[in-house]
């Protein structure tokens, strides 16, 4: 992992084996690997150290139960050297308070947007009520999508120095340099790459257009 990256890889797929061979090619090239629940089904909560050998793993487990039940999977992901991790606002500050007295020294993001049309149904009206909340109860970073660059706006004109996380780069229409000036602190790309015929070039090309754009 390289920390001048603003690259974060979403490795959504359900071969351990082929998540573990991106993360080996990927991990000079990039600041942070993500996974979701769909390897986690298949791998076992054993792949987050696995992977954990290659640099930083966020876990996208969009957490949204009650406060017991996130500390529980909160811990499991800290035991097993995860150095972020990912869950909703919507189910209210104890539940979210919960993740992060939880944490211990992994990063914890609350999303207060998503990337897919849905999310201006119930989540998107109340989005700036969500990151005060994350504010409030001391998450690290929210959840903003890359495809919607007006919300970005939003999101870093309200939340000051809180880390702004944007999915929704390329196969949802996001492009990363325009997410990262207004207002991103890091992109999330998945499809693009590993559906890609050669996925390091891919994050290369990323890294450079993130890197024009930057100061």
């Amino acid at each position: 992992m390289t920390e001048n990256s603003r690259l974060i890889v979403a490795i959504d797929l359900t071969d351990p084996e082929r998540s573990l061979e991106l993360a080996e090619e990927l991990h000079g090239e990039i600041f942070a690997i993500k996974i979701n629940w769909p390897l986690l089904m298949v791998a076992g909560v054993k792949i987050i150290r696995e992977l954990s050998r290659y640099g930083k793993v966020i876990c996208d487990l969009k957490i949204a139960d009650i406060p017991n039940t996130n500390h529980l999977i909160t811990e499991n992901v800290r035991e097993n050297n995860g150095w972020g991790i990912i869950a909703h606002a919507f189910t209210g500050s104890d539940s979210l308070k919960a993740v992060v007295d939880s944490a211990g020294n992994m990063k914890v993001f609350a999303v207060v947007s998503m990337s897919h049309p849905g999310s201006d149904q119930f989540i998107n009206p109340v989005s700036l009520d969500l990151l005060r909340m994350a504010v409030s109860v001391g998450a690290g970073g929210v959840i903003a999508p890359g495809n919607d660059i007006e919300m970005i706006k939003r999101i870093r004109k309200n939340g000051g120095e809180l880390t702004i996380a944007s999915p929704g780069i390329g196969v949802q229409g996001g492009n990363p340099a325009d997410a990262i000036l207004n207002g991103s602190d890091y992109i999330i790309a998945g499809r693009s790459i590993y559906d890609s015929e050669n996925p390091l070039e891919e994050v290369r090309k990323i890294n450079r257009s993130v890197n024009s754009v930057l100061p």
